[in-house]
């Protein structure tokens, strides 16, 4: 993206930036941001917000996926979700899409290929129910899962996302919820990233903070005073840094990928 100009005239806060850019009125610029929700059974601390165990980044040499419900009405022609689409991005660091059609509990070995890291999963066609996935349906290989739609929802809830070749993501602002059932829970999220001053740590899943929120059975968000900038190959996601007791925990970072 070159200059901070629209046809309307100069750009003058982040706001009128952001505005212009969902509107796809600056060039090599779009709206990007995550979706993670995280279920807690107690106190628990360090963990990338996401549905799924350890969070995993994939080999830089690229990975091979399966896809599997663990429901058989998930499968292409039956009343669960037929279809998932799936963005990723290649061993070049490319942007990629592929539609899967389902096969209930039988995994679609091999499903992609030369994947380096999956951004989103989501449905792309369903059936008579239609109202999301009946089972939890997960791009794995082994026991190491890479994405996942829990059963009942329609996308992937990871909160990570990998920077493009060739673009640059810029993080505006953050937003984080904890809801407990029986007790207020106390709750430290952070945006987080494996990139820090000249370093990138994807190798080693290391992730620097830069930025918290405190919760105490309520919701926060805020519009960071300064954009933070992470290049491409990097993975930008929200941490649970602490909680003391069970709770559903969401956070999500937003802002824009633009060209590098």
């Amino acid at each position: 993206m070159t200059g901070i100009t629209s046809n309307s005239g100069p750009l003058r806060t982040v706001q009128d930036l952001g505005v212009q850019i969902a509107r796809g009125n600056l060039s090599g610029a779009k709206p990007e941001g995550s979706f993670g929700e995280l279920t807690t059974t107690g106190a628990d601390a360090n963990r990338i917000i996401w549905p799924n165990g350890a969070f995993k980044i994939p080999d830089p040499a690229g990975i091979t996926v399966d896809i599997v419900s663990s429901d058989v009405n998930d499968i292409d022609g039956g009343s669960g979700v037929n279809a998932v689409e799936v963005h990723y991005l290649d061993v070049n660091l490319d942007e990629q899409s592929v539609v899967i059609p389902l096969n209930g509990t039988t995994p679609i070995v091999g499903a992609i290929s030369g994947v380096r890291f999956i951004n989103c999963m989501h449905i792309q066609t369903t059936g008579t129910l239609g109202q999301g996935a009946v089972g939890d349906i997960k791009a794995y290989i082994t026991t190491q899962t890479y994405s996942e739609i829990k059963a009942g929802d329609v996308r992937c809830s990871s909160s990570a996302r990998m920077v493009p070749r060739g673009k640059r993501t810029m993080v505006a602002g953050i937003v984080g919820s904890a809801i407990s059932g029986t007790a207020a829970a106390r709750v430290l999220v952070q945006v987080v990233a494996t990139e820090l001053d000249n370093h990138q740590y994807t190798d080693q899943e290391l992730f620097m903070p830069f930025g918290s929120i405190g919760l105490q059975d309520s919701s926060e968000g805020f519009n960071l005073p300064v954009l933070l900038p992470f290049k491409e190959g990097t993975v930008i996601a929200m941490l649970l840094k602490t909680t003391d007791k069970a709770a559903l925990i969401t956070a999500d970072w937003f802002g824009w990928i633009e060209d590098a």
